[in-house]
């Protein structure tokens, strides 16, 4: 669930139908269901609907902001478009408000001692002995 308080709103079946339709008609091949994106032919189960304006950042579930597309496209376009633009638009809005975590304070303690400088790779290890 993304800060706007809502869940993503999936298109009509009227809508997902108008642009079934559209996307067989304006095709390089009339009459078969091609992807917006790539025109590859899509098959049964393979077809996604795609918001053109993610339904996070205000894109409303309309046929002008929906797009056929294969898998492929549509995981290209989640991960290289949609995803970065929400998560920045996520980040202002909790910056805006406030709603960043706190940052955690450091713990307090001496830490540990420094062992001494070892003066020559082929001498003995000199160990600290805190006994």
């Amino acid at each position: 669930m993304n800060l706007r308080g809502h869940e993503r709103t999936e298109f009509p079946q009227s809508v997902r139908k108008a642009a079934f339709i559209r996307c067989c008609k304006q095709g390089t091949q009339p009459g078969i269901p091609q992807c917006e994106s790539c025109g590859n032919v899509l098959r049964s189960g393979a077809i996604i609907f795609e918001h053109v304006i993610p339904d996070g950042l205000g894109g409303l579930p309309v046929l002008e902001n929906c797009k056929v597309h294969c898998t492929v496209c549509a995981d290209i376009k989640t991960h290289t478009e949609d995803s970065p633009r929400m998560r920045k638009a996520d980040r202002v809005l909790k910056r805006a408000y406030g709603l960043e975590p706190s940052t955690r304070a450091k713990i307090k303690s001496r830490g540990f001692a420094k062992a001494p400088p070892q003066r020559k790779a082929s001498g003995p290890i000199n160990k600290w002995k805190g006994f």
